[in-house]
């Protein structure tokens, strides 16, 4: 997964550039759709007999998951476009929404895993969703360093940041005096 960060570091900046929110978006998600299958497979140990039922189920999670992440993707580019002013009716459809999707996300989930438990041995069915909640975790990891927080004063939002004082200028009276 961190050839996500890789790929996304590695696009030229005048291409970059030249992208949509939307473009960048796709982007990123083919790399983690190929990182992802990567992990699952060294991870899972399969046997072919094991493959010929575990992989249409995967495509199939996996694309029922991708809806799930096209909505919040969504749901990110709507509050960038807001970002740092949102108004406070929006903030709460917004938050609305994302439990919402939260909760579609921790139901498909349930509904696959019982799935694969039926394909799976028991062991194997458990490691995939552990290896499924990781990489999970890594890309809200992601995500969440990319937005950020929400101002909840929207008056200080608004000014400039202030220049820190060197550290010179801050010392205390005495130290300055034995400098000299």
């Amino acid at each position: 997964m961190a050839s996500l960060t890789a790929a996304m570091l590695a696009i030229p900046v005048q291409h970059a550039c030249a992208q949509t929110p939307q473009d960048m978006i796709e982007i990123a998600r083919s790399v983690v759709t190929a990182d992802r299958k990567v992990v699952v497979v060294s991870a899972m140990e399969l046997t072919e007999e094991e493959g010929k039922d575990f992989w249409p189920l995967y495509h199939e999670y996996r694309a029922e998951m991708g809806k799930v992440t096209d909505s919040l993707m969504d749901l990110v580019l709507d509050y960038a476009k807001l970002y740092p002013t949102v108004p406070e009716e929006r903030a709460k459809q917004m938050l609305e929404t994302y439990t919402s999707l939260q909760k579609q996300q921790v139901d498909k989930r349930t509904a696959y895993l019982k799935k694969f438990s039926q394909v799976l041995p028991a062991a194997k069915a458990l490691r995939f969703a552990q290896i499924e909640t990781r990489l999970d975790l890594i890309d809200q990891l992601h995500l969440a360093s990319q937005v950020p927080l929400t101002p909840i004063r929207p008056a200080l939002a608004s000014l400039p940041d202030k220049p820190q004082p060197d550290a010179e200028a801050t010392k205390p009276s005495e130290d300055k005096q034995q400098d000299q």
